[in-house]
């Protein structure tokens, strides 16, 4: 079935359209409150297709204009409370990220992180193009997008399958102020939030509001070092329909995207943590193990102690 799913949505991202996930580490197009750890490195890419209507020179009749992109990201962990990374977006260049992790998630607790993506003086920088070569004017500029995350996650909290992300932001994850484009404005400019549901330790389902649109993806780690992805962007888009829609205008279509991410190292300073440590900011599945038999050996000990009081 997972085979199945895959094969799906890379002919959908060969038919269709193109999206922004996953040309930055994080969930789909949201940044988690969590780093790599010291000297360990990420490295990602996406390949994107996007389509949009065309209007003759005669402003009558329509076609519908397929192509296609790359995006891209390296990150690297700095003392493990940090991250530096650079991102690729097709024809809108290259722009720097940063991230610092303010408190570190542990089993009881969020981890709270403060960063800022698209370090780049140029105010729209955008992944798409027109068919002029133009990149799209988004009306609210792209750069210096500073934000503030918090991410828990329940897996080891309570049992439940879950993770909750939510932050704000500026710069790309704010709406256009006159909402031009959008099927429903956001309540509150910036805000940004995502549910991650973990059906087993390979297996993530997301859905995501990234601040502009929503998101829906996942992800499916083959081994610790691979992990493929998959999403479909700004699918609210779907559910407009009638005149208000300017199917000439690429962000009132909805989008497709494939991707994989390697992740290496650490190289330098590599430090044994606790299963419980090693739990966040990425599924260890030896480090699950080894809770389990914590686990397993307390309920033990409890047992023989409860034996020796009667």
């Amino acid at each position: 079935m997972l085979r199945s799913l895959l094969f799906a949505l890379v002919m959908a991202a060969l038919c269709a359209a193109g999206s922004l996930p996953f040309s930055r580490g994080g969930i789909l197009d949201t940044p988690r409150a969590s780093v790599l750890h010291h000297t360990q490195v990420e490295l990602g890419g996406s390949f994107t297709a996007y389509s949009y209507e065309v209007t003759d020179s005669a402003g009558v009749d329509t076609t519908s204009e397929s192509t296609f992109a790359v995006a891209g990201h390296l990150t690297v962990g700095i003392l493990g409370r940090g991250e530096l990374g650079v991102t690729y977006l097709g024809d809108g260049g290259i722009s720097g990220n940063v991230k610092f992790l303010a408190m570190g998630e542990t089993i009881t607790r969020p981890g709270i992180a403060i960063g800022c993506e698209n370090l780049i003086g140029e105010p729209n920088y955008e992944f798409w193009a027109d068919d002029s070569g133009q990149l799209y004017d988004y009306g609210v500029d792209q750069n210096w997008a500073a934000y503030v995350v918090v991410t828990k996650n329940f897996d080891y909290f309570t049992g439940a399958p879950f993770c909750i992300n939510l932050g704000y932001g500026l710069g790309r994850f704010q709406q256009d102020t006159d909402g031009a484009g959008e099927a429903f404005t956001s309540p509150v400019p910036g805000l940004f939030l995502a549910f991650e549901f973990h059906p087993n330790m390979q297996t993530r389902i997301a859905l995501e509001w990234d601040g502009r649109d929503a998101n829906f993806g996942g992800s499916y780690a083959v081994n610790k070092w691979l992990t493929l992805r998959g999403a479909v962007a700004e699918f609210e888009q779907f559910i407009r329909s009638g005149e208000d829609v300017n199917r000439t205008d690429v962000m009132q279509n909805a989008k497709f995207t494939v991707g994989a991410e390697l992740t290496i190292g650490p190289f330098f300073s590599r430090t044994e943590l606790e299963p419980t440590e090693r739990l966040r900011p990425q599924r260890d599945e030896d480090a699950y193990q080894a809770l389990e038999e914590a686990r397993a050996r307390a309920r033990e000990k409890i047992r023989e102690l409860q034996e020796s009081m009667e």
